[in-house]
């Protein structure tokens, strides 16, 4: 019998998982007026605030890029535990991300706090607590 932590299901979720993070990483970078969205932010009116927003979100932006090519990376040459703790650190990111949503406007939390059990539940699988 194998290992579920060895599971090409779950390394290929985990993969899907770093495949969507590159794709909202460039959104970010390539327009970040319309990234400011998924914070439930308005775009600003004022020139010097446009121009603070396009140089900040595309840090967002980088930073979902590096962690979906280590995640697309550890599920292509890495172990599954190396995975798992990509995957893990995915899950706190979301919950960093739902803090801020949260101060901005009340009801945008949430959005990101749906995938945080998912992510957790993704990566004790993949570091082995399910086997």
């Amino acid at each position: 019998m194998s290992l579920l932590s060895e599971s090409t299901h779950l390394i290929n979720a985990a993969a899907v998982l770093g495949h969507l993070f590159l794709l909202g990483g460039s959104v970010a970078i390539i327009s970040p007026r319309s990234a400011l969205g998924a914070f439930g932010l308005t775009v600003p009116t004022a020139p010097e605030s446009q121009r603070l927003v396009d140089l900040l979100i595309p840090l967002y932006g980088f930073r979902e890029i590096s962690l979906g090519i280590s995640m697309v990376a550890a599920s292509r040459y890495g172990s599954p535990k190396t995975l798992g703790w990509a995957v893990m650190s995915l899950g706190a990111i979301t919950v960093g991300d739902a803090w801020i949503a949260q101060k901005q406007s009340r009801k945008m939390g949430w959005i990101f706090l749906g995938i945080t059990p998912v992510t957790t539940a993704l990566a004790a699988g993949l570091l082995g607590y399910f086997d």
